[in-house]
């Protein structure tokens, strides 16, 4: 016969073991389906560095601190020292990338010369892509090539 003193110490155990248990298959399950956005682009995805354009842009030098930033169906086009200089949006299918900046009037000189050091001849504009993977990225557009390093 069990003293009402084990009885009582068993119990104390036994809601013990079912407090851990039932916290750290909380834990586990919270730690599994935390929200994080995921890239949805594949190899695309992430930040580019414009390391040429041919032809090379009229304006002179070619600034290589350029970068695109592509993030779900967003693209920043960036310089180092002034920061984001315009935002679009992108569609990409794998084989084609096409960017449209919707408030980017083309009609001021300062943001056709600023396209073209991105390689961006006309907005919204359609590349072809003739390479991607982790590393590098080559665009191309009529007689334009961009080619990038994933940064």
């Amino acid at each position: 016969m069990i003293s009402k003193t084990q009885y009582a110490k068993m119990k104390q155990n036994h809601i013990k073991k079912f407090f851990w248990r039932y916290l750290f298959i909380s834990i586990a399950l919270t730690a599994l389906s935390a929200c994080q956005k995921a890239p949805i682009n594949g190899d695309l995805d992430g930040q580019w560095q414009v390391m040429s354009v041919e032809p090379e842009p009229d304006r002179q030098p070619f600034d290589v601190n350029i970068y695109y930033c592509f993030y779900l169906h967003t693209c920043h086009l960036t310089s180092y020292g002034e920061g984001v200089w315009t935002t679009g949006n992108f569609s990409f299918d794998g084989e084609s990338l096409s960017l449209d900046f919707p408030y980017l009037d083309m009609e001021k000189p300062l943001a056709s010369e600023k396209l073209s050091q991105f390689g961006i001849s006309s907005n919204p504009v359609t590349f072809d892509v003739a390479h991607l993977d982790n590393k590098k990225m080559i665009l191309k557009n009529g007689n334009t090539t961009v080619t990038l390093r994933k940064f």
